[in-house]
């Protein structure tokens, strides 16, 4: 008798997240891909999504041409370049943001932008919201259906 596993995902103070595996027949670990609202979510809005041509990276330098180079500098899932959709946000972005107004309403931009799809596909509503948190830390939260979900971003300039 299968009994069903659990893609478990934790974040820690660093944004980073680890998977859990489950002990298994024989004792190895299994692993099955969680398909609820929750990890759809979550993914959504903890990974990484492909800057956009005219994006600022963070370690641009304003005025200065010839940036931006590299293949790894925009970030993202490689896969996307086969997609019409886009997976994961663009919050990343704001690492080197002033952490000001303008950046809060960027934030829950891209916050909604990387729920769309999500939302779209299992048939829910979206509500983002962003708060300045201290000096350096932007906290983006979203109710998308019955899940809550959210985000720290911390300015590193």
């Amino acid at each position: 008798m299968d009994t069903p596993t659990t893609l478990y995902m934790r974040s820690n103070a660093n944004g980073r997240l680890d998977l859990v595996v489950q002990p298994g027949v024989g004792g190895r670990g299994t692993l099955a891909v969680d398909t609820t609202l929750a990890t759809s979510a979550s993914l959504a809005l903890q990974c990484d999504r492909r800057a956009e041509t005219d994006d600022t990276l963070p370690n641009d330098i304003d005025l200065l041409p010839a940036q931006s180079g590299g293949l790894l500098a925009r970030r993202g899932w490689v896969g996307d370049v086969l997609n019409d959709v886009r997976a994961g946000s663009r919050l990343w972005l704001l690492a080197r943001g002033k952490c000001d107004e303008t950046d809060r309403l960027l934030g829950a931009h891209y916050a909604d932008e990387s729920l769309d799809a999500v939302a779209q596909y299992w048939g829910v509503t979206v509500s983002v919201g962003a708060a300045l948190s201290g000096r350096n830390t932007l906290n983006i939260t979203a109710q998308i259906g019955v899940v809550s979900v959210s985000r720290s971003v911390s300015a590193s300039a």
